[in-house]
């Protein structure tokens, strides 16, 4: 397995390669920041773990990876209560220093989005963060969900149609 210059597939050069789309994907999918950081680091330390059991002859290293990932995310989805609760709690603490209105009007846009992305459900957030989060097409997100890509496109038009009405909800 090579890293696209001759070079092999090392654990660094993968995660220069792959963990800021992880991560964009762990932010879209998670309850929150601090799962999407443990969400992106699990699914990372999975693959690199297995990256030796790479099978070139089964397709790409990045269709292998998103395959982790998803899994991943299926199985970080089972967040416990108490943990959205704390964080709730956490993120409603007026910060010291920082004018919180200021904060709002700048990324008022952004948190309605992301919070109307975490009101999807999780094969529909899942879809939502593969294709915008992490960057990668119809064929791809149809392959990390083992589905065809025609069957990706319309389940991401789908979560689209979803995801228009949840952001109507809360304006």
């Amino acid at each position: 397995m090579e890293g696209g210059d001759n070079r092999p597939l090392t654990a660094d050069l993968f995660c220069a390669r792959y963990a800021q789309r992880v991560y964009r994907f762990a932010a879209m999918v998670a309850a929150g920041d601090v799962e999407a950081e443990d969400l992106a680091q699990d699914a990372l330390v999975r693959a690199i773990r297995n990256l030796g059991r790479f099978d070139a002859s089964r397709g790409p290293v990045e269709t292998w990876l998103w395959r982790i990932v998803v899994n991943t995310a299926t199985d970080a989805g089972r967040v416990s209560t108490r943990r959205r609760r704390l964080w709730e709690r956490f993120r409603s603490q007026p910060m010291l220093g920082v004018n919180v209105e200021d904060l709002a009007l700048l990324r008022i846009t952004a948190a309605e989005l992301l919070a109307a992305v975490r009101r999807l459900r999780p094969r529909e957030r899942g879809m939502i963060a593969l294709r915008f989060g992490a960057g990668l097409g119809f064929a791809e997100v149809g392959a990390a969900y083992g589905i065809s890509p025609a069957a990706a496109t319309m389940a991401i038009r789908r979560a689209l149609d979803t995801l228009r009405i949840l952001l109507k909800e809360t304006r």
